[in-house]
């Protein structure tokens, strides 16, 4: 994605995303003092939702990212060690971080083995990677937009059906739409696949008690960077469509999220490049 299309959503970006929750972080921070580092970098450091308490909590934090406007609402939150890159060429000699950090990015990174690869370089231990574990059945956030189960929906089932359906709407408003940007959960998976972790940690189970406004809200505000550009008009009718879904539904229930940290050593993903 464009870094103009992450530039739109820095304002809304912060209100519209939970923060980490203290089980999380103090997994993510137990996993990277088990491995003594001290110092990471993170790649796709947004407005430091994650680096900024890894800061607090006693971590040497920086950060790149290809959004400058996401970089400055970082600036502001006190995070000095920023750099505006691209993740598969940061600008940093061989080694230069303890360890390198993709926390909630790899599912928008079009090149996710390239900067898991250029992780590596810079990094003396090792990648971490701040997962969400998801399961193919999306549930309710699948079906409020675009998506199977619901009377009326397209055909087909989950993102395949979410991206036809898309795909119509885009046509009937003349927006010209690649849907290639929406993200894309099974590049976690893939990637999983394709480069084992030398570690896979569940480092919580937390409850989030969103309900069907609060997703339609986000949408409303234009929250996710792949929403750039789309006409006003197409955004009203996805809007009425879920507020339609939602009524159909029964109420939403809280859910268990389950967060995961993923660590490759350097020498192990270097040997593979």
């Amino acid at each position: 994605m464009a870094a103009a299309e992450f530039d739109s959503v820095a304002p809304v970006y912060d209100e519209t995303r939970r923060a980490i929750d203290e089980e999380t972080l103090n997994g993510l921070t137990g996993m990277l003092s088990a491995h003594r580092c001290l110092s990471v970098l993170e790649l796709g450091v947004g407005t430091g939702r994650v680096s900024v308490p890894l800061s607090k909590a006693g971590v040497m934090a920086g950060g790149v990212d290809i959004s400058r406007k996401m970089l400055e609402r970082a600036k502001s939150k006190g995070l000095t060690d920023l750099v505006l890159a691209d993740g598969t060429a940061a600008p940093f000699r061989d080694r230069s971080f303890d360890a390198v950090l993709l926390a909630h990015v790899i599912h928008i990174i079009e090149n996710s083995q390239g900067v898991l690869l250029e992780g590596a370089r810079v990094s003396k231990v090792g990648v971490f990677a701040l997962l969400r574990k998801r399961d193919d059945n999306r549930g309710w956030a699948t079906s409020l937009w675009g998506g199977g189960g619901v009377e009326g929906a397209p055909g087909g089932t989950g993102e395949e059906a979410r991206r036809e359906w898309f795909r119509r709407l885009a046509e009937k408003y003349h927006w010209s739409w690649d849907s290639s940007r929406f993200r894309d959960w099974g590049r976690e998976r893939r990637l999983l696949e394709s480069y084992p972790p030398d570690e896979l940690v569940q480092v919580s189970d937390v409850i989030d008690p969103g309900t069907f406004e609060d997703r339609i809200e986000r949408f409303q505000k234009r929250a996710y960077a792949f929403l750039s550009g789309m006409p006003e008009g197409m955004k009203a009718e996805i809007v009425d469509d879920m507020r339609r879904r939602a009524a159909q539904m029964p109420p939403a229930r809280p859910r268990h999220l389950i967060y995961q940290v993923a660590f490759w050593r350097s020498e192990t993903l270097l040997h593979r490049r």
